[in-house]
């Protein structure tokens, strides 16, 4: 009998180094900006990335107004925002987002978590994982090489086989730090 398989694949990221549109523009100017109702959220949200570049305090506020508004445009722009900031309080609220979402949004937010997955935050991942460690094709472009080790650990713990040219690159890049993902977990704990 063969062993189950998922195939990895990711895609280069096009994004290129510029310098960001609100660089110039002190922090007060950007918050008038962003609370001002009559501008689309989607025209705003350069500013908030550069409130996010500068790791401002009253963001993290700003994302629970997204996250809680009846616009899904709005839950998915909080989202964004806490990818951004990637502060171990963003991954900490993208984790308790991804317990109180529906399936459809799970594997979204699973995704977004991914994407700045810290070795602090490996036990509550491998347990978000568990739902896509499974036979078949899993894109996990944008994702860190500690999300990557940790779905590949948790797929060789129920039998799944893991291929692919990213689960190479990850293995060597993570085996050069640890020799697997429960040093992480022992790391994350101390």
């Amino acid at each position: 009998m063969t062993q189950p398989r998922l195939r990895l694949l990711s895609t280069p990221s096009h994004i290129k180094d510029h310098t960001p549109l609100y660089v110039d523009v002190d922090s007060a100017r950007l918050w008038n900006l962003v609370g001002d109702d009559s501008i689309h959220l989607i025209l705003k949200k350069p500013a908030l990335l550069e409130l996010a570049r500068r790791y401002d305090s009253q963001l993290i506020d700003y994302c629970e107004k997204l996250l809680n508004s009846e616009d899904y445009e709005d839950w998915l722009m909080g989202l964004d925002l806490l990818v951004a900031l990637g502060t171990p309080e963003a991954i900490d609220r993208l984790i308790l987002v991804y317990a109180q979402s529906l399936n459809g949004e799970r594997k979204y937010v699973l995704s977004m978590v991914a994407k700045i997955l810290t070795a602090e935050h490996v036990k509550p991942f491998s347990i978000m994982v568990r739902e896509v460690a499974c036979a078949g094709e899993l894109d996990v472009s944008g994702w860190t090489k500690i999300a990557i080790s940790t779905l590949v650990d948790v797929c060789r713990r129920f039998g799944i086989d893991t291929y692919g040219d990213v689960v190479s690159r990850a293995k060597v890049s993570i085996l050069s730090d640890v020799q697997n993902i429960d040093e992480i977990v022992s790391i994350s704990d101390e």
